[in-house]
């Protein structure tokens, strides 16, 4: 509570208040007090000279009774406490105490003190030297000296005591007591500082009240308003009216409220429909996915037209050349027994060709069909020996040596055969394209992985004696649309779909190169769901067109 903000303001303007009250208080005191005193010590002066006024006449003529008796009757009135008169010698001829007469005064008094400097009198004091406050029994007193100085009128009367040149005759003494004006300067001042503390408890109380419900409660109310919103409730308003600072913050407050009220629902809608959207552009990305390995297929396929074009071409000479003897042994009476073991010899050689060009045919025929079928277990190395079968009469053309190492212990793998077969198929072809003066092409495979019941896996290893891959290509090599070949037809994405269908085997693949060999190593797990999102091909593909 004593931390908030109400509160500190409140405590700030509490202190503020009180220093400044109680400043006026001790200003105000303060001058009262002197404004009292001055006009006491105003009128005890006026007091004084006219006793010394009055008391002329009597002296001059003499009658030294009569001034006594006019200073006895002043000493008598209230709050003079002593009245008395002393020659210039400090004589004291006269004082309401009747003890005091004949006694002589110590100028080292306080009373002297104030006219006699270094021991000599002073002619004409001052009017603050002609006054003084003291404590005597616990009392303030207000001490007052009034000189009666020698005038020529005193020269000439028969009672003058002292020399034409004497200054100052005697002193009057009066001493009046400021108990009276104590007690009323008391009496003013608690009834002051009573009505500055009333003052101060109803600025407090005014501050106080303005605190509260200017400050407080609208502070409270947006704490409230923000918590209800932390928790969810955008729902909610501060009820807050007003033109102040305070009110066009709760304003804005509410404004935001309903702004992040309308940003939930369409965030709610747009989440509602989110899955269907991903659902739909998931359909689109694996259509175009579909469109580019069927496109570096074909791109494939095109290839290998050529290749099997002159590998259908030799059988298909030799059964034109079996078919046009046999067509001459049928003219006339047709074959002799003789020749029957000739011609079952030749219907044999034409059966066999055909039916190495009818193998040919077929397995061109399954890997340009579209790849759609479910993913089930595949033998890797007739999966190998049907991939190099297509690129037999190729190896045979440009003088490639085949080494095959195939393990015997690897088991079946659970993937899409076709897309491996494209797959292996777009690797052997660049490794040939990396010997096109001849070379040696090494396929092997054999099983890897920790076993002990960790998933196993295997690897497939295909080197070439190539002139290998720069190390300044090698991180760009399955960058889609990434190519060093020359040719207008080659876009850059057959090792791009590569890697996309080993990746969505749960494989990997890698590739070492030097000078003179180059191996590229795909490894597939043995069993994975063939996972149904686009290859990096695609994403490649996307990024072309934005």
């Amino acid at each position: 509570m004593l931390s908030s903000l109400s509160m500190r303001l409140f405590a700030l303007i509490a202190v503020v208040t009180l220093v400044g009250l109680s400043m006026l208080a001790w200003t105000v005191v303060r001058l009262h007090t002197t404004n009292l005193e001055h006009e006491t010590v105003q009128g005890a002066l006026r007091l004084s000279d006219t006793l010394r006024r009055s008391a002329r006449h009597s002296m001059l003529e003499d009658r030294k009774d009569d001034v006594y008796q006019m200073m006895r009757t002043v000493g008598r009135q209230p709050g003079i406490e002593r009245l008395r008169i002393f020659n210039s010698e400090g004589l004291i001829v006269f004082s309401s105490i009747p003890d005091e007469p004949g006694k002589t005064v110590d100028q080292e008094e306080e009373a002297c003190t104030r006219c006699h400097k270094e021991g000599e009198p002073v002619s004409h004091p001052e009017e603050q030297e002609l006054t003084r406050i003291f404590s005597s029994n616990g009392e303030r007193l207000l001490g007052l000296i009034t000189p009666i100085y020698n005038a020529t009128t005193c020269a000439g009367v028969d009672c003058h005591a002292g020399p034409d040149e004497q200054q100052v005759l005697g002193v009057i003494d009066m001493q009046l007591s400021l108990a009276g004006i104590d007690a009323t300067l008391l009496r003013h001042n608690r009834r002051f500082l009573y009505h500055i503390c009333l003052l101060m408890l109803v600025i407090a109380s005014t501050c106080g009240l303005f605190v509260w419900g200017f400050v407080h409660l609208p502070v409270k109310a947006l704490i409230h308003g923000t918590e209800r919103i932390r928790t969810g409730d955008l729902d909610y308003r501060i009820p807050l009216q007003s033109r102040s600072e305070m009110g066009r913050l709760a304003s804005s407050f509410n404004e935001m409220a309903e702004d992040l009220g309308e940003a939930q629902g369409e965030l709610k809608e747009w989440t509602h429909t989110l899955e269907e959207r991903v659902e739909e552009k998931t359909r689109t990305l694996q259509q175009a996915q579909e469109h580019l390995v069927q496109r570096e297929k074909m791109a494939s396929l095109g290839t290998l037209a050529a290749v099997v074009a002159h590998e259908i071409n030799n059988p298909l000479s030799g059964v034109l050349t079996y078919a046009k003897l046999l067509h001459k042994m049928m003219q006339g009476e047709g074959p002799g027994p003789e020749r029957l073991d000739s011609v079952r010899k030749y219907l044999k050689t034409i059966e066999t060709e055909i039916s190495r060009c009818g193998e040919i045919v077929g397995n061109l025929l399954q890997f340009s069909r579209k790849s759609g079928t479910p993913a089930e277990e595949v033998d890797l190395n007739d999966l190998l020996e049907r991939t190099l079968f297509l690129i037999g009469h190729k190896l045979r053309l440009q003088e490639i040596d085949l080494e095959k190492d195939f393990s015997t212990e690897i088991p079946p793998v659970t993937c899409d055969a076709d897309q491996i077969q494209q797959a292996l198929l777009a690797i052997l072809m660049n490794a040939m394209d990396a010997m096109p003066d001849g070379g040696v092409l090494k396929v092997s495979t054999r099983l890897a992985g920790p076993g002990n019941g960790k998933e196993r896996c295997v690897e497939v290893e295909i080197t070439d004696s190539g002139v290998g891959i720069a190390p300044e290509i090698k991180g760009r090599l399955f960058d889609p649309f990434f190519t060093t070949k020359q040719d207008k037809e080659s876009v850059g994405l057959g090792l791009a779909v590569v890697q996309g269908i080993v990746k969505s085997h749960h494989g990997k693949i890698d590739v070492e190169s030097q000078p003179g060999r180059t191996a590229f190593v795909m490894t597939l797990p043995q069993h994975t769901a063939v996972r149904e999102e686009l290859f990096a091909v695609a994403a490649g593909r996307e990024t072309k067109r934005s």
